[in-house]
């Protein structure tokens, strides 16, 4: 992984700032910044959609004159002047996030250890929600030694079958909290990446699909197979994407994670190196949607090929029976579905996982050199197109798609459909 560090810190994160928001957290006005470490706390490829920062403070306070060390996260928006700054703001997410910590997340915690029993935690702690400055700092949980898991190498069955537990656990209590609080995921919960209100990720989507188009020049098989193809999606990739995400009669929907990968799962492991919990960051796509969203998006970007390629359904039954077990201890009354419907379900959107395969998930692993960011897929420069090409035409992604496409084409989900 290339050491660069992108986006600098907010000007306004001072020392002064934070020693305000330390105060009002730990509840004592005589704490006192004694120092304050600022830096990048993500790298080149990690994540677009906002700036990360780690604050590495020392502090004291009356009752205890020698320095505490303490460690925060900082999540704030990307500056007005980046090109991916309205897109975001289009879609809703830093308003949204803020919500989610603020006022879902604490109630479905919750729900999750009185009703379903699992006391482990479900995602970092908040310490502040700074609307003003569309930011939220919140508890570093790499102290606790919760750590994210490569996204090269990609999860195993263990930790798939784990984060496939908890998922169930947030779709579930996502579910009950709907039905005990009616209308509270109504207002900016219907804005995930395909929308019926924008195409805002449109131009981004064509683009990695027209680079997809040229890398297949590389492989004359997949060229002649798939070129073709792959150029006809470009334009019904964003009808297709609207009709996989769109709630139909029938269907099972609660609250969706909206952009489930492995960058934004963090997991914690016992004393023989075996994962115990995982946890969930990153809430700025939640979506009152089907949970199948998460699970197409999840394989189809976060788990190893085997299990991606040989072993959906099995997982998918996994996942069902938790969130069924979920659902029965939480008294939800509402509809269920049977394993056979929700199978149904899984494969009547199963669009979402050829977008998610051949859209996002080549920006997810990329390790190459070429500076990664947004501005680097919309940009019509020299730089721009070596970039995104640099993205499918790796040897790693070579291989990829030499098993992604013929997967997908067998259901269909490269044709006109």
């Amino acid at each position: 992984m290339p050491e660069t560090l992108t986006h600098k810190a907010p000007a306004w994160l001072t020392e002064e700032y934070v020693e305000k928001k330390l105060r009002a957290y730990f509840k004592d006005e005589s704490l006192n910044v004694e120092q304050l470490e600022i830096k990048p706390a993500i790298g080149n490829g990690e994540n677009y959609a906002s700036v990360m920062t780690r604050i590495n403070v020392e502090y004291t306070t009356k009752d205890s004159q020698e320095r505490q060390p303490a460690t925060f996260l900082l999540k704030s928006t990307l500056a007005d002047k980046d090109p991916s700054s309205n897109l975001f703001s289009e879609y809703g997410v830093y308003t949204r996030e803020m919500d989610m910590y603020q006022q879902i997340l604490p109630h479905m915690a919750e729900l999750v250890k009185e009703d379903i029993g699992d006391s482990r935690k479900m995602f970092a702690g908040t310490v502040d929600v700074d609307r003003e400055r569309n930011s939220i700092m919140f508890e570093d949980l790499s102290l606790e030694k919760y750590k994210v898991a490569c996204r090269l190498m990609k999860l195993d069955l263990e930790h798939t079958q784990l984060l496939l537990e908890k998922l169930a656990s947030f779709h579930a209590s996502g579910a009950a909290l709907a039905e005990r609080q009616p209308g509270i995921f109504e207002k900016n919960y219907d804005r995930g990446f395909f929308n019926k209100h924008t195409r805002g990720y449109e131009h981004i989507m064509t683009v990695l699909l027209q680079a997809l188009s040229r890398s297949l020049e590389l492989n004359q098989d997949l060229k002649e197979r798939y070129q073709a193809k792959i150029d006809g999606m470009i334009n019904r990739l964003m009808d297709y994407g609207e009709q996989s995400a769109s709630n139909q009669p029938g269907d099972f929907v609660t609250l969706a994670h909206g952009d489930l990968w492995t960058n934004n799962i963090m997991f914690q492991y016992d004393g023989k190196g075996r994962p115990s919990n995982a946890i969930f960051i990153d809430f700025q796509f939640c979506v009152w949607n089907s949970p199948v969203i998460d699970l197409h998006y999840f394989f189809s970007s976060s788990i190893q090929e085997d299990l991606r390629l040989l072993h959906q359904p099995a997982l998918v039954q996994f996942y069902y029976k938790k969130l069924a077990e979920a659902l029965k201890k939480l008294r939800y009354s509402g509809y269920v579905p049977s394993l056979f419907q929700f199978q149904q379900q899984f494969r009547a959107k199963a669009f979402y996982a050829a977008f998610a395969s051949l859209v996002f998930a080549p920006t997810m692993v990329y390790n190459g050199k070429e500076e990664a960011s947004y501005e680097q897929i919309i940009s019509t420069s020299e730089k721009g197109l070596r970039f995104k090409d640099a993205l499918y035409q790796s040897e790693y992604m070579q291989k990829i798609l030499a098993s992604t496409l013929p997967y997908l084409d067998q259901f269909g989900l490269l044709d006109e459909m």
